[in-house]
């Protein structure tokens, strides 16, 4: 038995009585002190949200990287890369993230067919960059048509000014 499911075990095991408690006595609704009908609520709460986190921990395997770090099967889980630390970056994470990944791929070996899964996906980056090209062109011209129908004229340096 794994570490994850004792522990789902454990916290099952409290959950039970804590639920037998809090539902039993909102039941039979014959409690009239606040501080115990506080307890009853709190016991109900959190016997259930043990409950299913319990049931979550012995139901999935890895571990959902909240608690437990020795969990870690996955390569860089958890840890920054180097342009994840760097500030005032120009380039956003998720390119990061993307050039690291051609990286590993590139020097690993690899088949016929992941290099055809690898054309497809820069194909398809390929074709989103495009049209989101495209679609900047589109707004920076109406955003220059705007301007000269405002009176701006646009200068031989690309500034704009009072014609």
């Amino acid at each position: 038995m794994t570490k994850r499911k004792k522990q789902g075990l454990i916290i099952l095991l409290v959950s039970v009585p804590m639920m037998w408690f809090g539902f039993t006595n909102l039941m039979s609704g014959t409690t009239s002190n606040t501080a115990l009908s506080l307890g009853i609520a709190i016991s109900c709460t959190l016997g259930t949200f043990f409950a299913l986190s319990s049931l979550v921990m012995l139901v999935t395997k890895n571990s959902l990287g909240i608690w437990n770090t020795d969990d870690k099967e996955k390569k860089g889980r958890g840890e920054l890369l180097a342009s994840q630390t760097s500030e005032g970056s120009p380039i956003p994470n998720k390119t990061s993230n993307e050039k690291t990944k051609v990286n590993e791929m590139a020097e690993t070996t690899r088949t016929s067919v992941e290099l055809m899964k690898r054309e497809k996906e820069l194909e398809t980056r390929r074709k989103e960059v495009v049209a989101m090209l495209k679609e900047i062109t589109k707004e920076e011209t109406a955003v220059v048509e705007e301007l000269k129908s405002k009176g701006w004229v646009q200068q031989e340096n690309g500034e704009w000014g009072i014609g």
